[in-house]
């Protein structure tokens, strides 16, 4: 508790903050806005899939360049150009709508260009972090970034549905554009120290190579990167199309019924984020990530079994708290023991080593679902197997066991 004083102190973290509140609150508002307008004005919810994907594909091509580029460029900046540009899409949007010239196609260029954008965002973000807070408030900040995220996921669709009631859409457009030039005011009042003046630069392809070679040989990077490409591959897919036929098949619910489990989970994320900035683990934090992701695929098995609501909500509170209990502590690792001039691209390769599964993880379940394998066995079986696979991990990679 010590820390929190000096933390709060730090004007550069303080208005970080800030501007991920802002930006967060306009994003999900932005999202929810434009999934309406594709299922509601263009009458596509049929193709909404398509959205999705493309805004996935240009987010995990393109993360490995923008990893590079944060180590290139001030983290601040990067930032400042994608939420401008942003910006700036928004307000072309804005007048796509009022001409009534949209369409799928349109949607979908937009989607490819955001998910370009947040390639070049996040491990900017990310590698921001250590660069203007000290490496003892590292689990801290971490921590109350996470808290930031999810509070503005849990809160900013309530807002934005409101938004929608009350206003046309060019509104709703106009008015998160300006929330996210206050989060630009906020960034470019950022003063991040320059420690990137005397590193040599090469050529795109052998920064990136530098950056996967330096990666598998440090031992807690590897083994961070095996960890998380293992979880994503066993629990994404069960989590994000389970949960929906949990609701149906088990519960019986309706929307309003996968709306709470959502918000459920987004909840456990906010008290686990919450916790973790009062208690941040300083010891064994690669031990209780595998310990904790081993727990959360006994709790994704157990969801087989929650045939009454409030069971399945306590479930997904707590599979929400384990997820932020596990990305906490890993993206305090990664910042902890990566080179700063490197931070950039290990940011974007552990993404991508883990992201890039994800869609597969979604095409395994998707094809049990169309052998008509029911959930009460796709969740057991996922959930069981990355319990046993992190468990096998831990006793077999001595780093996972020793580092602090």
């Amino acid at each position: 508790m010590k820390q929190a004083p000096a933390l709060l102190r730090n004007r550069n973290f303080l208005l970080l903050w800030l501007a991920s509140l802002i930006s967060n609150f306009a994003l999900a508002i932005a999202m929810l806005a434009e999934t309406w307008l594709v299922i509601k004005t263009l009458g596509a919810k049929e193709q909404l899939g398509l959205v999705m994907i493309a805004g996935s594909v240009p987010r995990i091509m393109l993360m490995a360049v923008g990893g590079v580029l944060a180590d290139r460029m001030k983290r601040s900046h990067i930032i400042l150009a994608s939420v401008g540009l942003r910006v700036l899409l928004l307000m072309v949007l804005v007048g796509i709508v009022a001409n009534n010239q949209l369409s799928m196609g349109v949607m979908v260029g937009f989607a490819l260009i955001y998910g370009a954008l947040d390639a070049f965002f996040w491990p900017a973000r990310d590698a921001l972090v250590p660069n203007i807070v000290a490496d003892s408030d590292l689990t801290r900040a971490n921590s109350i970034m996470l808290t930031t995220n999810q509070v503005g996921l849990v809160f900013g669709p309530v807002l934005g549905g409101t938004m929608l009631a009350l206003f046309s859409y060019e509104t709703v457009f106009s008015l998160t554009a300006i929330m996210l030039v206050a989060g630009l005011i906020a960034m470019a009042l950022i003063k991040e120290p320059e420690l990137l003046a005397n590193r040599k630069r090469f050529s795109m392809l052998s920064e990136l190579k530098e950056g996967m070679q330096y990666m598998i040989q440090t031992p807690v990077l590897r083994a961070l990167m095996l960890v998380y490409a293992a979880a994503n591959l066993l629990f994404m897919g069960p989590l994000g199309l389970g949960v929906p036929l949990v609701v149906t098949d088990l519960l019986q619910g309706s929307a309003s019924t996968l709306s709470f489990m959502q918000s459920a989970f987004a909840a456990g994320m906010v008290l686990g984020g919450l916790l973790l900035t009062l208690y941040p683990p300083t010891q064994k934090r690669l031990l209780m990530i595998t310990l904790v992701i081993a727990i959360e695929g006994l709790l994704l098995a157990s969801l087989a079994l929650a045939t009454w609501l409030p069971v399945a909500l306590a479930l997904q509170v707590l599979i929400g708290l384990g997820v932020a209990a596990n990305n906490v502590p890993m993206m305090s690792l990664i910042q902890h023991y990566t080179d700063r001039q490197k931070l950039g691209r290990i940011m974007s390769l552990n993404s991508m080593a883990s992201m890039g599964l994800a869609p597969l993880s979604y095409a395994l379940v998707t094809a049990l679902f169309a052998m008509h394998i029911s959930i009460q066995w796709v969740l057991p079986v996922f959930g069981l197997l990355l319990a046993l696979l992190m468990v096998g991990m831990t006793m077999r990679i001595r780093v996972i066991r020793e580092i602090d």
